[in-house]
């Protein structure tokens, strides 16, 4: 018996270490140092391939791993898989033993943008194409599995426009919760009988994202850590119109969420950034490691 629990003690502590030699533990701390990545089509729109880069560590033995899937920003309009803070964040959480994804989607251009309900369907799309990137794994998950994905521990986020992708995939449920263009738009691009299946996502990450209607934050819906600069007005933190006003419609950032957050008894956790601008995590270190910290809390908090 004593053989036997000198044992036991052996492989748990041997769990806990990293290659360095300190205590580690998995999805908390870096305990990878080589990461793999594969450029993968999730999606084809309008006969374009929509690509994904997947992020794994090297030498993981695990069977079944959480995913997380980050959109970029970039205001509809511009950015891609590769650019901003999405990959350097998709590169720290794979080190700590999740699969991490970098997703492309459909972008539009300014003059699609100056107008409210041509802004709202690009928005859609782009959420559509959210969508389908987890819907990806889901039928993956059930065929080959090729990257041991737990289909119960997906996580969907994104930063800026990226973030807002993530908001309006956590809230809209069905064409018939949205009201006036929106309604229109969502029916159109995110039509109900291409929904994902009932708590397909686990927890959502939004930063500096925003909802379009507070009144789609329900009850029952997915937890959400929302990360948000208090003085950023690009993305407002407040209830305002988008780009230091001269955007066709207005956004609700996490101190206009807040209150419904609370209301609706939502699980979500957040973290402010006094007097931040919009994503200073973008440029500023600290910044950026506040966000992993504030990302690992929430995500080995929502997994257990």
């Amino acid at each position: 018996m004593k053989k036997l629990l000198c044992a036991v003690a052996f492989y748990v502590l041997g769990c806990q270490v990293s290659m360095g030699g300190t205590d580690a533990q998995r999805y908390k701390d870096i305990v990878f140092h080589e990461i793999k990545i594969d450029s993968v089509v999730y999606s084809i729109e309008g006969g374009k391939p929509l690509y994904m880069d997947v992020y794994q560590p090297v030498g993981d033995t695990a069977v079944q791993r959480p995913l997380v899937i980050l959109a970029h920003g970039g205001a509809f309009m511009h950015g891609n898989r590769h650019e901003e803070s999405v990959p350097r964040i998709c590169r720290e959480l794979a080190m700590r033993g999740f699969v991490t994804v970098s997703i492309d989607y459909r972008l539009t251009n300014l003059l699609s943008m100056a107008s409210r309900r041509s802004a709202f369907s690009a928005m859609i799309r782009s959420v559509a194409d959210g969508r389908n990137s987890v819907r990806w794994f889901i039928l993956d998950a059930a065929k080959a599995n090729a990257y041991r994905i737990d289909t119960k521990k997906i996580f969907f986020g994104g930063s800026s426009a990226g973030a807002i992708l993530a908001e309006q995939l956590a809230y809209i449920d069905s064409a018939g919760e949205c009201r006036g263009i929106l309604c229109k738009v969502v029916n159109k691009y995110l039509p109900d009988s291409c929904a994902l299946p009932p708590h397909a996502i686990r927890g959502f990450i939004s930063l500096a994202g925003a909802v379009l209607d507070t009144n789609l934050i329900g009850p029952g819906q997915a937890p959400l850590l929302h990360i948000h600069g208090d003085a950023d007005n690009v993305v407002p933190y407040g209830n305002k119109r988008a780009v230091n006003g001269l955007a066709p419609f207005r956004l609700a950032g996490l101190g206009a969420s807040r209150p419904r957050y609370v209301s609706q008894r939502l699980d979500f956790a957040e973290y402010v950034f006094s007097k931040g601008g919009h994503t200073p995590w973008d440029y500023d270190s600290k910044a950026f490691k506040i966000v992993i910290e504030q990302m690992v809390g929430f995500l080995n908090k929502e997994m257990n």
